[in-house]
């Protein structure tokens, strides 16, 4: 008995393994440019469902991102005087990280995709972002923003 309770635990796990699967998607971008109102990434990714995206495309870095510094988001800061074991009190800060509309920024033209990746795609035809890949990463762009204070000089996501 015991030692089929052991192969079931090794099937289960091994069928774990197994539905860790990816949509197919990864991208990365890289600071090139930096001045007081604007910033400009080169991104590119890849499209492992498309037969046009090879492998290696991603370290082409062959799209531009122009990024207004007007539209960077400041996160929101939560600041809590708590009560420690020892009797004293310290305060402790907690930003919290909201995801940005970048679809609005770029209807607004705050962010201006210059030129498009090789393996851009729009992978929903209801969206108002017909750059999917330059959109997720905006989103860990701007993410990253909030967490740290400053601009990322590299981002990458693999979905």
């Amino acid at each position: 008995m015991r030692i089929l309770c052991l192969e079931l635990r090794t099937r289960i796990v091994e069928r774990k393994d197994v539905q860790k699967l990816s949509l197919g998607y990864c991208g990365k971008c890289e600071l090139i440019e930096q001045n007081d109102d604007f910033a400009r990434y080169a991104y590119s990714g890849e499209n492992w469902n498309d037969e046009m995206s090879q492998s290696g495309d991603i370290d082409l870095l062959d799209g531009i991102i122009c990024i207004s510094k007007k539209c960077l988001e400041e996160p929101e800061i939560h600041i809590k005087n708590r009560k420690m074991p020892s009797g004293k009190r310290n305060i402790i800060e907690k930003r919290i990280v909201h995801t940005p509309s970048i679809g609005n920024h770029i209807l607004e033209r705050a962010i201006v995709i210059e030129k498009k990746c090789k393996n851009e795609f729009k992978r929903m035809a209801t969206s108002e972002v017909d750059c999917y890949l330059a959109y997720v990463l905006l989103i860990k762009v701007f993410e990253a923003y909030q967490r740290d204070g400053i601009l990322p000089n590299k981002e990458a996501f693999l979905q």
